[in-house]
Formats: structure tokens, C-alpha cells, sequence
């Protein structure tokens, strides 16, 4: 983003999208009432202004951490850029959930397994990078656990599935089967403490499900990471209760990932949403020891992407977020030693991710000897993901996304312009090459390519996408 001078509430100008057709336009972040609001003005669908970060102060002290966010346009990520390459396996799934980014369903169609294949050799096509098994629900596929063996065959070390964990609570041993095969992490949905809420979010009575499928991760030694949708008025007074809830299931909870809600999918159903400034002082009010500015944004994406801190529990019940004692330039020096890669698998707490944390720190000048590996067994991450809608669309920042989806073409695209879209429920980037996705939310998957465009630079894309089978 560039600066702005010639306007006294103009904040920064970008690249933006029009919400309505997905063009690339001029947009201007501006101060309105002491929050920030980024505008921008189609040719053909008019004048846009949506609320972004609730705070300008927030805002601006932000600014001063992450890259900067040039890009040239192309929607597309850089493969040494990836964190984390989330790939999908199916359409299908046991709920349908108002709040998905995918719009999936049951009945939804499946990847073949040569075609996951495929994405899977993308992902790594410049080496093996933390990956995600998700959908649609992956855990519908009864050839799972065999594609996370095919990765570890492949070379990933650190495998996680986008669960909501109804087959794991349901089926004995199904979390063995998966921890067995390579699995690294559980990244589970998991809304709150109180039924309603997952009710209301989920249209289905299933907290119980929630609590038998973190069971079953104890009993396979599968670690878990909590991942709460956040509505506002439905679930947002629950986000203390949550964090409280992993700390005292520490010994397989690794860390929470809380998703603010964004406008994806089935968007129409719903009209809530948080700025993620917001939802992190929400939570900040909800545990004693906790400022808002104590969650730092994360090293790789932008910083108005990702924010999180990590949480000590002390003799009181309380907590003490490690990030009071990092300092801006510690800061810059940590971020510039651990690898994007690493910060997924730290927040996973996968033992190898831990050592090069404290091999980082102490390169830094941070006294971690004798206790550095207990310092990080103890502590909890607790990261804020905000995902990016059309409303807020900012080309710049998706160019420099961190999260990927790879696709049949061999491109690695950002994971919310890969969901994105328009007010019509048009999707921006599922099927930009006839890749064979959704062309809108309601619509049925369109027949697979039977040829590689010419463009293409990567593995040719299976055509055969089978439907999946019902029990």
C-alpha cells in the first residue's frame, strides 16, 4: 500500500476489487469516526465503503510489523512465500453449515485420489511445505488415511486435516487410523462451550461430538488445535471460556485459532461480521492479563491478516502473554530467523517446530537455556485469522498471502481469493482456468477439463471426479 498526503482522512491507497464483478480498481483506506474504512469506485456498479479495522490507532500501530504489500496483480503466491498449502479433497460433507467458504454439502462431488495427487506435487514442487487435508469434510473419504500416507511418502513432515470431528467422535479407532498414517495435527472446528452455538452456527446439536473427538485425539496422542468461527451476538462472549478450555486440556490441545466471520459461500444467510481488531479485543476483555496489542501479527502476511500471541498459565488461574516481553526489533530479529513455514507447525506445537523457535530465540540474544523446551510445552498460541471477503478486498494483501490452495494448473493461489465472491455468489479464483470448481455458490460442479489450458505450467488436472458414495 502507498501512502496518501493529499487528503487529510485519507489513510493509504491499494489495489482493490469491486465486490460486485471482481475487478481490479484503485481503492483508499480512509479514517471514518475513528475506525478504518476502505472505499473504492467501480465504472460500471458505483462507490463501496466497508468498515475494516475498528480502530485507526490499532490500525496504525499495526502497520509497523508484517511486509510491505506490493504486488503485480496476478493473484497468485509465491511458492517460497507459502506457508501453508491447503488442499482440497472433496465437496461433500456430514453438515451444511451456513458459515463455509466452500459452499459445500452432502452429496458433494470428490477429487480422485490421482487428482489430490497432483495438488499434492504442486505443494511441493520447491520442496514439501506444511499442508492441509480439508474440503468439504475430508474425513467423508474413506481413502483418507491412505492419501496422508501417499504425503508422508511425498515428503511432508507436517500434515494436518480441517475436521469437525463427527467421524472421529462416531467411529472407534478412526483417530488411530489417522495418527498411524502421518497425521500431524487435528485443526478441528470447534464454536464454543454451549450447545446453542453450535446450533446456530452449525445447524446441528453436535457439542457432544466436539468433546468425544478431542477424546479420541487423547487416546491416539493426536494433537489438536481449536478452531472457533467467531459470530458476533451468538459465540463472541464465549472466547475466554474457549481459551480456557485449551489450557486445561493442555496435554493435547496445542493451540486456538479463531476465525472471525467473513462474508464466504453461503454468505446470504448471515450478515454479521468482525473486524479482527475487534474480536481480539473481545477476547482481550475476557482474560485477565490480556491487551489487545499484545497479540502481534504474524511474521509472513500481512499484518492486518493474521495476529496472535502465546499464553503462560500462571499459579492464580491466570495467564501472561509471552509477547509483553518481546520488543519491536526482538520482534524483527525472531521473524527474520524462523522460517514461514516453522510459525504454522509452532502453532500446531509440533516438537520440531519448538526446537527451531528456541534455536531462533537464542540467536536473538533471548535467555531460553535450560528451560526452553518446558517454556514452550507450557505455553499456548492463540492466533486470530482474518479472512478476507470481496467487501474488503485488497489485492496487494492477497498477493502477499502465506495461505495457498493449490490448484490443477500448477499455480499456488491465495486461499480467500480461491473462496471469494461476488455479491451475485459468483467464486473469483475456484475455476479460473476450468479447473473444474464451483462457478457459484448454488451452482453444481461443471464437468472437469479433459485438457490443460495452454497456460498451464504445472501437472495436468485428473478429469475424473466421482461422486461420492453414500454409507
Amino acid at each position: 500500500m502507498g501512502a496518501m498526503d493529499s487528503d487529510g482522512e485519507g489513510l493509504a491507497t491499494t489495489t482493490s476489487l469491486c465486490p460486485t464483478c471482481l475487478e481490479q480498481i484503485p481503492g483508499r483506506y480512509e479514517e471514518r469516526d475513528g475506525s478504518v474504512h476502505l472505499t473504492r469506485t467501480c465504472q460500471d456498479h458505483g462507490t463501496t465503503s466497508r468498515e475494516v479495522w475498528g480502530s485507526v490507532d490499532h490500525w496504525d500501530w499495526a502497520s509497523q510489523f508484517g511486509p510491505d504489500n506490493d504486488s503485480d496483480g496476478d493473484l497468485t503466491v509465491e511458492s517460497d512465500h507459502a506457508c501453508l498449502a491447503v488442499v482440497e479433497v472433496t465437496e461433500d460433507c456430514n453438515l451444511s453449515c451456513s458459515f463455509c467458504f466452500a459452499s459445500s454439502g452432502p452429496g458433494g462431488k470428490q477429487r480422485s485420489f490421482e487428482a489430490v495427487e497432483d495438488l499434492l506435487a504442486t505443494a511441493c514442487k520447491d520442496g514439501p511445505r506444511p499442508i492441509q487435508f480439508s474440503g468439504g469434510e475430508p474425513t467423508v473419504r474413506d481413502d483418507l488415511p491412505e492419501l496422508v500416507e501417499r504425503a508422508v511418502e511425498m515428503g511432508f513432515t507436517h500434515i494436518e486435516v480441517n475436521t469437525n470431528g463427527l467421524r472421529l467422535a462416531e467411529e472407534t479407532g478412526y483417530a488411530q487410523r489417522l495418527a498411524d498414517a502421518g497425521v500431524t495435527a487435528l485443526y478441528l472446528q470447534f464454536d464454543g462451550l454451549e450447545r446453542e452455538t453450535h446450533v446456530e452456527i452449525r445447524e446441528a446439536d453436535i457439542l457432544d461430538h466436539k468433546h468425544r473427538a478431542i477424546e479420541a485425539c487423547r487416546e491416539a496422542d493426536l494433537p489438536v488445535i481449536l478452531v472457533p468461527a467467531v459470530v458476533p451476538g451468538t459465540n463472541d462472549h464465549e472466547m475466554g471460556a474457549i481459551v480456557e478450555f485449551a489450557l486445561e486440556n493442555d496435554d493435547i490441545v496445542r493451540s486456538v485459532n479463531f476465525q472471525p466471520v467473513s462474508h464466504f459461500g453461503r454468505y446470504e444467510q448471515h450478515e454479521g461480521r468482525f473486524t479482527l481488531d475487534e474480536a481480539a479485543r473481545r477476547l482481550a476483555d475476557q482474560l485477565d492479563g490480556v491487551d489487545t496489542r499484545d497479540m502481534l501479527p504474524a511474521p509472513c502476511c500481512s499484518s492486518y491478516c493474521q495476529i496472535g500471541t502465546a499464553l503462560v498459565p500462571d499459579d492464580e488461574g491466570g495467564v501472561t502473554p509471552v509477547t509483553q516481553y518481546v520488543t519491536d526489533d526482538m520482534w524483527d530479529s525472531i521473524s527474520g530467523l524462523v522460517d514461514e513455514g516453522d510459525y504454522m507447525e509452532l502453532l500446531a506445537g509440533t516438537e520440531a517446530a519448538k526446537q527451531r523457535a528456541c534455536d531462533a530465540a537464542g540467536c536473538c540474544g533471548t535467555d531460553v537455556s535450560g528451560g526452553a523446551a518446558q517454556l514452550f510445552d507450557d505455553v499456548l498460541p492463540v492466533s486470530f485469522t482474518g479472512f478476507m471477503d470481496a467487501d474488503a478486498g485488497d489485492v496487494d494483501r492477497l498477493s502477499n498471502c502465506c495461505l495457498s490452495v493449490p490448484t490443477p494448473d500448477g499455480e499456488l493461489v491465495p486461499f480467500c481469493g480461491y473462496n471469494m465472491t461476488t455479491d451475485d455468489g459468483e467464486y473469483a479464483l475456484r475455476n479460473r482456468h476450468g479447473w473444474g470448481g464451483r462457478d457459484s455458490v448454488d451452482g453444481d460442479l461443471p464437468d472437469p477439463p479433459e485438457t490443460v489450458p495452454e497456460e498451464s505450467v504445472g501437472p495436468a488436472p485428473d478429469t475424473e471426479y466421482p461422486a461420492v458414495e453414500e454409507d
